[in-house]
């Protein structure tokens, strides 16, 4: 699985081809780099080691400034582990800036990230219960309550993983089959139509997408 690091800048709209109007998440994937490789006979696996965002020697600790200086890399902020065939490992060198171009207008793209923080909050904003639609017969402020949450005697506990109010975001989460609106690999932008989960100025890795790759296997899989 191929891939980006990339951070979000925020929202814009653009026109498409056919003149309608789309709104779009702008990615900067400007600063991307191989700092690193792992290869079968070493690791057992092959893949690539991408950083993303520039940073200052000194922020480094000495595990992070060994790791750099020994592969004789760019310092980045930010490292992911990509796996790739073996043999497309072999094309990258480390150093080499990754760009945008990876992906194409129109390519379908899964986006990871971490989803905005909301605090606490309670079971209708967090699970979109329904909430109780008794109003009279002496029930009163019940309107978003959980309900019953327990059973009976046995076993008179309640039971783990009950959806009940608690802290809201602040999770990975994978977007996918988000369609790739525009690249622009000067600026090095990717313009992806869909729901990129995080806040603006967010960490986000953006792949191919998974099932398009799994429904291609099984194509061919079927003969």
């Amino acid at each position: 699985m191929k891939g980006l690091i990339g951070k979000k800048v925020g929202m814009t709209q653009v026109f498409n081809d056919e003149g309608n109007l789309v709104p779009v998440t702008v990615i900067d994937v400007g600063t991307c780099q191989v700092v690193g490789k792992r290869t079968p006979e070493k690791d057992k696996y092959s893949a690539v080691t991408l950083g993303f965002g520039e940073i200052r020697e000194k922020i480094l600790n000495k595990a992070e400034l060994g790791f750099f200086k020994k592969a004789n890399a760019p310092f980045r902020r930010h490292l992911k582990e990509f796996r790739v065939s073996a043999e497309e490992a072999a094309s990258f060198n480390v150093g080499d800036a990754v760009k945008a171009d990876m992906f194409a207008k129109g390519e379908l793209v899964d986006v990871t990230g971490i989803t905005k923080g909301r605090g606490f909050s309670g079971v209708m904003r967090r699970w979109s219960f329904k909430g109780s639609q008794t109003k009279t017969h002496g029930t009163h402020e019940y309107q978003r309550h959980p309900g019953a949450i327990g059973q009976r005697k046995t076993p008179g506990r309640t039971y783990p993983n009950k959806k009940m109010p608690g802290h809201y975001g602040v999770e990975q989460v994978t977007t996918q089959n988000l369609t790739v609106v525009g690249v622009d690999v000067e600026k090095g932008l990717i313009l992806v139509k869909g729901a990129v989960p995080g806040h603006n100025n967010a960490v986000v890795y953006v792949r191919p997408s998974i099932k398009v790759a799994m429904r291609a296997q099984h194509k061919a899989a079927r003969g």
